[in-house]
């Protein structure tokens, strides 16, 4: 296993937090588990699927029964299905992208709500790209479902974030791009620095792999 959201997990657990691995395969979830359990890491594998509603809702009722609060939450699931121009793009792409890059997240989000309203500071980390700034546009016209996504999970940290501030709850939250093919260690660090921040951490920003803000 050598992928974002695992080695994400594995830094985190040598943190010593219990690691939630929230995945819709149970072969693969279970095989994560079993690994991170090898490294003396507290981990236990969860079945969400980000595009299913019952299994975002009960894996939401499964952390509070099991531990009553979240501390930690990262939108990891992605998807890029297309690189046509966007003349090309089929609705079906665009749905179907959406429904991962952006419905998802939103699900898991409103579902987990009131289990990060419980920690003492809560954290949440959305895994965006650089190809959904409109402020580092990309010279070739093309991957319109996914840039778009992107752009609009953007838009839900920003939107999240005012809502935290509004209500003072103690929850920070992010967009980070881990880079475009880094090492995934290289791009773990940067989704842990924001998944840990202390209480005078930034939120409500877009930041790359090296920590630096980008512009929406």
């Amino acid at each position: 296993m050598a992928g974002i959201g695992f080695e994400t997990g594995r830094q985190l657990g040598e943190q010593g937090l219990i690691v939630l691995i929230a995945a819709r395969d149970k072969t693969r979830g279970e095989e994560a588990v079993r690994i991170l359990k090898n490294e003396n890491i507290q981990a236990k594998w969860i079945e969400l699927d980000v595009t299913r509603q019952e299994t975002i809702d009960n894996a939401a009722q499964q952390v509070l029964n099991d531990y009553g609060r979240l501390d930690i939450l990262i939108n990891n699931a992605g998807v890029r299905l297309e690189g046509e121009p966007p003349s090309q793009t089929l609705m079906t792409k665009m749905r179907e992208t959406f429904e991962t890059n952006f419905f998802g997240p939103f699900a898991v989000t409103k579902a987990f709500l009131p289990l990060l309203k419980n920690s003492d500071k809560a954290r949440t980390v959305n895994i965006s790209s650089r190809m959904g700034s409109f402020g580092k546009l990309l010279p070739v016209p093309s991957r319109l479902a996914y840039t778009t996504s992107k752009a609009a999970l953007n838009m839900m940290t920003v939107q999240f974030d005012k809502e935290f501030r509004t209500q003072n709850w103690n929850i920070k939250i992010n967009s980070v791009n881990p880079g475009n093919y880094p090492p995934p260690t290289q791009a773990a660090r940067a989704i842990v620095h924001f998944a840990t921040l202390p209480d005078d951490g930034p939120s409500g920003a877009f930041f790359d792999s090296e920590k630096n803000q980008m512009p929406w």
